[in-house]
């Protein structure tokens, strides 16, 4: 059954945005400030630069993930006339799974000695990723809460593009195991796999914001 006032749409896609911002917001503090008198030689320096370097890195790939999944939430959002409360808790589960980013995160300066830290990260990115491709096929196959003028090329295309990051955390957590270095690499990941393979939508699909 779908949910009325005053649990509307509009207030949904308001927290999302809310919660959105302000875990990007936190994504800042991960980067490393010198701690006092630590740069008071040339080589403290070099050290804080350095770490400071990885910290940016860092920030700037989780920061266009989680831009990467807002995009999506908001793409189905676009294709939805309304919801009912099991895509509701699906939805609320995945903003507290978005939530726990910047503390995962955090783990992920760590891993150049210990590359396993990077599991938690990985593993909190295959969660979102999970349950954001859920909701829209939960949605999908639930024709009340589409826009009528939804096409099933359109709806098909559109789970098979939130697969990407799924496909990407789950290698992500493969390399981990692995014990593979330079995982930074897989920020750009999913950004290279949208361009080649999902950059021309289904006809008719242009004009609906994709």
């Amino acid at each position: 059954m779908a949910i009325h006032e005053p649990i509307t749409k509009v207030n949904l896609e308001r927290l999302t945005n809310g919660v959105y911002a302000f875990t990007m917001t936190l994504l800042v503090r991960n980067i490393p400030t010198p701690a006092p008198n630590a740069t008071s030689t040339a080589g403290q320096i070099t050290e804080y630069l350095f770490t400071a370097a990885i910290g940016v890195v860092d920030f700037i790939g989780v920061f266009l993930i989680l831009g990467m999944f807002w995009l999506f939430v908001f793409q189905m959002f676009h294709r939805m006339r309304t919801f009912d409360f099991r895509f509701l808790y699906l939805h609320l589960l995945s903003l507290m799974v978005v939530v726990f980013i910047p503390f995962t995160e955090t783990f992920t300066k760590y891993s150049y000695e210990y590359p396993i830290a990077d599991l938690l990260f990985q593993v909190n990115y295959l969660a979102l990723g999970v349950i954001i491709a859920w909701e829209w096929h939960y949605a999908r196959k639930h024709p009340e809460l589409r826009e009528p003028e939804l096409t099933t090329p359109e709806a098909v295309f559109l789970e098979r593009k939130f697969m990407v990051p799924v496909g990407v955390a789950a290698f992500g957590i493969a390399l981990v195991v692995l014990d593979f270095q330079a995982l930074d690499l897989l920020y750009v990941l999913p950004f290279v796999i949208l361009f080649v393979f999902f950059r021309n939508p289904p006809e008719g699909a242009e004009g609906r914001g994709e």
